[in-house]
C-alpha cells in the first residue's frame, strides 16, 4: 500500500489521499483529532476505475468527494451521511468529457487525470492528443497548444488577502 502520486485535498478538517495497491481506498487524517483513517472504496461502484482515474476531492457543501473518469465520463461521487451515521458513496453527477471537450468517440481516447486544482474545483485531464483543464462547476475547458507528456501536474494556485 502506497498514497497516490496526487498532493493531499483539504476537504473539511481532514487531509485526504488516494492508497493505490490491491484495493481502492482513501486515507483521512483529521487535523482536529490528530487521527488517521483509512475509507475503503465500495467495489461495487468502484472496481472498474483505474487508479490513476480517480481523485479525492472536496464536496459540495464541504465534506469528501471523488472524481472518477472511465473512458469519455467523469462522475463526481459525495461520500454523505445518514440519520444513523452511517457513510455511503452517492452519485452526485456525470459529464459526458467526449461531447464536452469535443472528443472523438469513434476512436479510442484515452483520458487520465493528471491534475486536481481545489480551490478553482478544476481538474487536469491529458488524452492521446492533447491537455485539457476543465472547471467543474461551469464545465468551461481549456485546450492547452502543447501536449503534456507526464503523469502528475501540480497545480499552484495561491490566494491573496488584500491589505488594509
Amino acid at each position: 500500500m502506497t498514497l497516490g502520486i496526487r498532493p493531499a485535498v483539504l476537504a473539511g478538517d481532514s487531509l485526504y489521499w488516494t492508497i493505490t495497491g490491491n484495493w481502492r481506498a482513501v486515507l483521512e487524517f483529521d487535523l482536529n483529532r490528530l487521527s488517521l483513517a483509512v475509507i475503503h472504496l465500495p467495489l461495487d461502484k468502484f472496481a472498474y476505475c483505474e487508479l490513476w482515474n480517480i481523485t479525492v476531492m472536496p464536496a459540495e457543501g464541504g465534506g469528501l468527494g471523488l472524481l472518477l473518469v472511465s473512458d469519455l465520463t467523469a462522475q463526481l461521487w459525495n461520500r454523505d451521511t445518514d440519520c444513523d451515521g452511517v457513510a455511503s458513496w452517492v452519485l452526485r453527477r456525470t459529464i459526458e468529457l467526449g461531447e464536452l471537450l469535443s472528443l472523438n468517440s469513434e476512436e479510442r481516447q484515452f483520458v487520465m487525470i493528471i491534475g486536481f486544482a481545489q480551490y478553482n474545483n478544476a481538474v487536469f485531464l491529458q488524452t492521446d492528443i492533447s491537455l485539457f483543464m476543465v472547471q467543474l462547476d461551469s464545465l468551461q475547458f481549456k485546450k492547452f497548444p502543447e501536449p503534456y507528456m507526464g503523469r502528475c501536474c501540480h497545480p499552484f494556485e495561491s490566494i491573496y488577502a488584500a491589505g488594509i
